[in-house]
């Protein structure tokens, strides 16, 4: 995608983020703007996070929509993975890869075993924090076998995305 189409995205990004929708329509809306802009395999995970203790508040996919499976509650908080939302929140980047946290080699990883049993196989991790630095989401974008790797232009992408999705999130969580 070209420079101008991903800057008129984020611009279209940060407009829907400003509006004051609820939380279901905020990420409907701005999955239909980031799936042209960032292809993705079953479009975006948003995750709301309590930004005092990083816990899962919501889970949304468009393409889904469905509740978030048990297992993956259970891999946040009870496996034993490199890679989880927490960490990638905590992280001073915000960012996080499953190929990057497993040095190449994703395969000892039960969180990537279960994307590719639903046909995944890379994922990426972005925090939605505010300019102030607190998050409050985070959104999970997969690519399936055989796709292009996620690129330093496509991290850049959601983490300019990212402060305008946070207050956006933060917005909408409490105003309900």
């Amino acid at each position: 995608m070209s420079t101008y189409a991903r800057e008129r995205a984020l611009e279209r990004i940060a407009d829907v983020a400003g509006k004051g929708h609820d939380l279901v329509t905020l990420w409907d809306v701005v999955s239909d703007v980031l799936n042209p802009a960032l292809p993705n395999f079953q479009g975006p995970c948003w995750f709301t996070l309590d930004p005092a203790s990083l816990l899962i508040t919501s889970h949304f996919n468009p393409v889904l929509r469905e509740e978030l499976p048990p297992e993956m509650l259970e891999f946040e908080y009870y496996g034993d993975d490199v890679y989880d939302l927490a960490s990638a929140a905590r992280s001073e980047s915000g960012v996080a890869s499953i190929y990057e946290a497993t040095g190449g080699d994703p395969s000892s990883s039960p969180r990537w075993q279960a994307n590719v049993a639903m046909g995944g196989d890379q994922e990426l991790i972005v925090t939605l924090r505010t300019r102030t630095g607190e998050s409050w989401a985070t959104v999970t974008v997969y690519r399936e076998p055989g796709a292009p790797m996620f690129s330093a232009e496509d991290t850049d992408f959601l983490l300019a995305a990212a402060p305008s999705l946070a207050e956006g999130a933060r917005r909408a969580l409490l105003i309900g």
